[in-house]
């Protein structure tokens, strides 16, 4: 009998669960959707391709933002359960029954331990191979379009370059104005009455642009009059934009598999090394240098200007070396592995922050539930971006940075449930 009233229990808490969590992954998923997606798709300028072609894209894409869903999606749907039955006093009724909190908790925790599996499933394997998918899509859709889609009466700004148009129609541009910064920190400036766009190689990205009568300003950009002027009567600008799109159409660390990111590591902890025996060795030799020339002053067989002049130079040498080079390609793939396994173990983190909310008593307890889940997700959000942020300011491996804000959720999450046990 006992056995099966304790079924009965989890199939109900896992019964609210489920219709919880198809709500709250609905929202999570159209917030994603909003904020990446259509801005994926503005950002590639795709507005030329079919229904079935955009959704298969949308499709592909999609695991990147499920490994933020699912853990946000489980917080909500916990919360909104045990927020419910908290207002609703079946929590204190089932304790009145000398039912234990564990039978509503455990399957929840389950449930969550399931989604941790299929979040990181998501981010190792589903999220590497669609990506290689998209990628090679994304190349052949650019190679079957003719021209950047440029609109008649508009601005285009990509990375240091704008341009402003009049009438455009097809691959023709009127009254076109570019203008651009050079990495010689020239500023760069382009009229004229007529031109033509097209693209000359779809993989890397990069488009031709032929004027009739251009004329061309080359400015400094370090505000002094040195200049540059001339004219003629066709001219032809090509337009580099891979550096704009690198995410699009190579593979970035977020893309790859544990394993890739692992061997990868490896690699790159091989030349942090290489890099820390060289700084070392400088180091060594200038400290070598200095104690040198502190024992010839001693000995008084040089001038002391000679002496002084080179403690000076080995001392600006010392001080351009700096502190110990970081590897940031390293930290970088370092953090993406890491943050697989936060996101993942994050929907079992995330849903331990839940578990005091049934024993304090609310009104509205869906609603609050879910506004707590709200303030959670945002804060565990910026946690986690923060650590990001910071990777680079460390010479340490960054494992423990990112696993940060789960390990502290975790934390808060058992001392609330123990302050709760010791005030019953």
């Amino acid at each position: 009998m006992a056995v099966s009233s304790s079924r009965l229990l989890s199939s109900y808490v896992l019964k609210e669960f489920l219709k919880s969590f198809i709500v709250a992954f609905l929202f999570f998923f159209a917030i994603f959707f909003v904020n990446t997606i259509l801005l994926l798709v503005q950002k590639i300028l795709l507005k030329n391709i079919s229904v079935p072609t955009m959704v298969e894209m949308v499709l592909l894409y999609m695991p990147q933002f499920l490994v933020y869903t699912f853990p946000f999606a489980t917080l909500t749907s916990c919360s909104m359960v045990l927020g419910d039955m908290a207002s609703s006093n079946e929590l204190l009724a089932m304790k009145s029954l000398g039912i234990s909190s564990f039978r509503v908790y455990a399957p929840l925790v389950v449930a969550s331990v399931i989604l941790s599996i299929l979040t990181f499933i998501t981010a190792d394997v589903l999220q590497p191979y669609t990506s290689v998918i998209y990628r090679d899509k994304l190349a052949v859709l650019m190679a079957e379009m003719p021209t950047m889609e440029i609109e008649s009466n508009s601005i285009n700004s990509v990375g240091n370059i704008m341009l402003s148009n009049g009438r455009a129609e097809g691959s023709e541009i009127e009254d076109l104005l570019l203008i651009s910064k050079d990495e010689d920190k020239f500023n760069k400036s382009v009229y004229s009455s007529r031109g033509e766009m097209t693209i000359v190689d779809p993989i890397s990205f990069v488009y031709s642009l032929d004027l009739d009568n251009p004329s061309i300003l080359l400015s400094s950009a370090d505000g002094d009059d040195t200049f540059a002027y001339a004219v003629a009567d066709k001219g032809r600008i090509y337009l580099d934009f891979s550096s704009q799109v690198p995410s699009l159409t190579s593979t970035s660390p977020v893309n790859l598999s544990s394993t890739e990111l692992i061997e990868t590591i490896n690699e790159r902890n091989l030349v942090q090394e290489n890099d820390q025996n060289i700084y070392y060795k400088e180091k060594e030799k200038n400290y070598f240098k200095i104690s040198q020339l502190i024992e010839m002053a001693g000995k008084g067989s040089v001038d002391q200007n000679y002496i002084d002049d080179n403690v000076y130079q080995i001392t600006l040498q010392d001080k351009y070396l700096g502190s110990l080079p970081v590897n940031f390609y390293g930290q970088y793939y370092k953090s993406e592995l890491t943050k697989k396994i936060a996101l993942s173990i994050a929907c079992t983190v995330l849903t331990l922050i839940t578990l005091p909310l049934s024993n304090v008593r609310v009104k509205h307890g869906k609603l609050t539930g879910f506004a707590v889940a709200i303030v959670v997700a945002v804060s565990y959000w910026y946690m986690l971006f923060g650590a990001q942020l910071m990777i680079f300011n460390i010479t340490t491996s960054p494992y423990l940075l990112i696993l940060a804000p789960d390990i502290l959720i975790t934390l808060i999450a058992f001392i609330l449930l123990f302050i709760y046990r010791k005030a019953r």
